[in-house]
């Protein structure tokens, strides 16, 4: 009869319950490993068979078949290692355990041929399907406890060698469960970020600023070089709302599957990613030979700035249109398809020509250079993103001033009041939904009824404009938005004046 040893696996960033079989048979001498593993996990056999034979155990002479099941879902990686070996180990005789329904225990780590426990990533998502299922113990390397022990209610037991393992399972050795060390560094968002009151001359776009945050909207400014569109990009972690428990296993998931998880503590911060324009379009949706995740999910829950967005190649901005829609990407290869997560907020800033300056007097571009500098970001992109704003030259007058009227604080507790009164009104009324910018158009006609001078202003402004239906619903949903911020139950002409008033460069392209 066939040992049967508990481990985990991962599929996109969540983990699975995974058997592994080990049966010794009659027959040719040899080890074949069964159920779709990847070369790491086809070369465990010589792995076990130098570490049998350093650890003094007797590899057996007939012929070994490991299954690892399920069987139709792909493997790869080197954390199957120990698992197979404690299976080969008490399928043979030679390891006999003694604590109390240890089949229950769950396995997972890489093994050396001297016998260390390899630690490996992506053992956050593991741990946490572990405590779903109700398992009550895991057995790490010691390089994994820490991260795995980010998840309460399972014991985590953290070895250093195979020869502890199996001390442990005999009972000659006692390990007490693995606790984590209070974190190292302070992960929260704190003064060296910055503060929006280093921002001057721009009081004007920062409530801007704060209705993209509030409602969770995609944000492009534009603006000549010096002007501070990158600055306060970039000063926007320091007013995005806290993250819940649950977003915080979600994000740091994603984290550990992509072996990005800093120090091995939970991500409290929301993502802030911000890749180079010269960045492929695998890079960023994610890919490779095992599907791994890009930027679009590692920004999941934060936010993907983009500086320099004319630059970044088409095919690479293109690639984000079904993410932006659908808060999700789904990565297709040979061998493995994996789905992520990818609900970012998308922030891109961008010169207004090809030399930076239109609208000032060093400006020599004719009106063509523009129109094709502009056209580098297709309608369909430019339709997707929410709220565009100019950003002017900071005057001469303000531009000596050392700090701003509105700081950071400020700004955060617009954004905090406003998201609250969106949870509010989408959890009373049934909805699965956080933030306006997730709205459908059922959600649009329950709780952004405009009143009839405001559907006549939306009406004249569509057709003069010219502007798609997704252009429309997005400008209702930043009126919903604005009036959040106000503490206004009904969309008031105001509200939508505003909205209407964030749509710059596509208003001036229409204006051509």
């Amino acid at each position: 009869m066939a040992t049967v040893i508990r481990s985990l696996g991962i599929t996109g960033i969540s983990g699975y319950p995974l058997g592994v079989e080990v049966a010794i048979i009659a027959g040719l001498p040899g080890t074949t490993i069964v159920g779709l593993g990847d070369i790491a996990v086809k070369e465990a056999k010589d792995r076990m068979e130098a570490c049998t034979e350093e650890l003094s155990y007797a590899y057996p002479t007939k012929k070994v078949v490991v299954n690892l099941s399920p069987s139709d879902i792909p493997k790869r990686g080197a954390y199957l290692d120990l698992p197979m070996l404690m299976g080969l180990l008490v399928e043979s005789g030679q390891v006999r355990p003694k604590i109390e329904t240890w089949e229950e225990i769950a396995f997972v780590g890489g093994i050396s041929t001297t016998g260390t426990l390899v630690g490996f990533d992506g053992v956050l998502p593991m741990a946490i399907q572990a405590h779903k299922l109700g398992w009550k113990k895991l057995i790490v390397p010691f390089d994994c406890a820490d991260e795995a022990s980010l998840v309460t209610d399972i014991d985590v037991v953290a070895c250093k060698t195979v020869t502890q393992v199996i001390a442990y399972l005999e009972t000659r050795l006692h390990l007490s469960f693995h606790k984590r060390k209070p974190d190292s560094k302070e992960n929260a968002q704190n003064s060296k970020d910055g503060d929006y009151s280093d921002v001057v001359g721009h009081e004007e776009i920062l409530p801007y600023l704060a209705a993209a945050v509030a409602g969770n909207h995609n944000l492009l400014l534009v603006g000549i070089p010096g002007s501070g569109k990158s600055m306060m990009a970039r000063l926007l972690p320091t007013i995005l709302p806290p993250m819940g428990e649950h977003e915080m296993l979600e994000v740091s998931s994603i984290y550990s599957i992509a072996g990005e998880l800093d120090g091995h503590e939970l991500k409290q911060t929301r993502p802030f990613c911000s890749p180079h324009y010269t960045m492929s379009a695998h890079a960023l949706i994610g890919g490779g030979p095992y599907a791994k995740p890009g930027e679009v999910t590692l920004a999941h829950r934060g936010i993907l700035f983009l500086d320099e967005l004319p630059e970044f190649g088409r095919k690479t901005l293109e690639s984000l249109r079904l993410p932006l829609e659908d808060k999700k990407v789904t990565i297709s290869r040979v061998n493995q398809t994996n789905r992520y997560p990818a609900d970012f907020m998308l922030v891109a800033a961008m010169n207004p020509c090809p030399c930076a300056y239109a609208g000032t007097n060093r400006c020599e571009c004719t009106p063509f250079a523009i129109r094709t500098y502009r056209q580098r970001i297709s309608g369909p992109i430019l339709d997707r993103i929410d709220m565009q704003k100019y950003v002017g030259r900071v005057a001469f007058s303000d531009g000596h001033l050392m700090s701003g009227t509105i700081s950071s604080s400020d700004l955060r507790t617009t954004v905090q009041l406003a998201r609250d009164r969106q949870l509010h009104r989408f959890r009373k009324g049934g909805e699965a939904i956080t933030t306006n910018s997730e709205m459908n158009s059922s959600h649009l006609r329950r709780y952004c009824v405009l009143d009839d001078d405001c559907a006549t202003l939306l009406q004249r402004t569509y057709e003069r404009d010219n502007l798609s239906v997704r252009a429309r619903y997005k400008t209702i949903k930043l009126a919903r938005t604005f009036a959040d911020i106000d503490g206004s139950d009904p969309i008031k002409r105001q509200h939508l004046i505003k909205a209407l008033f964030s749509r710059d460069l596509e208003r001036d392209v229409h204006h051509g």
